[in-house]
């Protein structure tokens, strides 16, 4: 049985969690301001885990034209990002110093690097290829990106779902808006971030650091949403 349930016994929050398993691979025992850095960025893994569910679910709603079922997945995605956002905050606990000695370890791995937040940029319909090429990706990697490129995007799927004339197409639209905007704000905060961290340093995968990631608040997650919206949609 799962989460360690057996006939007749009611898992403990503990065993729910799976909290031994989980701090077991946290890196939760590092130097003070090592664990404050991972655990942030774990953290962050872990609700992009999270936020691909609910663009799969949506999606697969918006295919099979359930528009409530695929607003209630997007309605939760703004709340997400909102607390993704806070670990970024929770990073200013870091002085510049102390920043530079974690950074000093870390070679040339960065979360310019995460492969979840591109599967959400590619799932979404934000499709860059040159993210195929950032340097330390893994061909694994690599292959999750191109498998995600293979898949109908949910910018896609909405289109269609628009095009049919589909229910509650105004409410799935501002769905999608406020997550959109609401991954702008937290790339925003994550700049500030990089900004009071590192100044203009570049970034440890050979990005530009704070200033990319400014730039970066002006991309969109969905380049199709505002095309070809009906006035009586709105």
């Amino acid at each position: 049985m799962s989460d360690g349930a057996e006939a007749g016994h009611c898992p403990a929050y503990g065993e729910r969690l799976r909290l031994d398993e989980l701090l077991e691979v946290a890196r939760v025992h590092e130097t003070p301001e090592r664990a404050l850095f991972f655990g942030a960025h774990q953290a962050c893994e872990i609700w992009f885990a999270i936020v691909l569910r609910h663009l799969e679910a949506a999606r697969r709603a918006l295919t099979e034209g359930q528009g409530a079922e695929a607003c209630a997945h997007l309605d939760r995605l703004p709340r997400i990002m909102a607390a993704v956002a806070q670990h970024f905050d929770a990073l200013h606990a870091l002085t510049p110093d102390e920043f530079d000695v974690v950074r000093a370890t870390l070679g040339t791995s960065s979360g310019f690097q995460s492969v979840q937040f591109r599967e959400i940029e590619f799932l979404c319909g934000a499709r860059d290829r040159r993210m195929l090429n950032i340097a330390g990706l893994t061909d694994h990697d690599r292959a999750r990106l191109l498998a995600r490129l293979d898949q109908h995007s949910l910018d896609a799927a909405f289109g269609a779902y628009r095009d049919r004339a589909g229910e509650d197409v105004k409410r799935i639209h501002d769905a999608m808006a406020a997550f959109d905007a609401a991954m702008r704000s937290c790339r925003g905060r994550h700049a500030a971030l990089a900004e009071a961290l590192l100044g203009g340093v570049v970034g440890t995968a050979g990005s530009s650091g704070a200033a990319y990631l400014w730039r970066s608040m002006e991309r969109t997650l969905f380049p199709e949403l505002t095309q070809g919206v009906r006035s009586d949609d709105c």
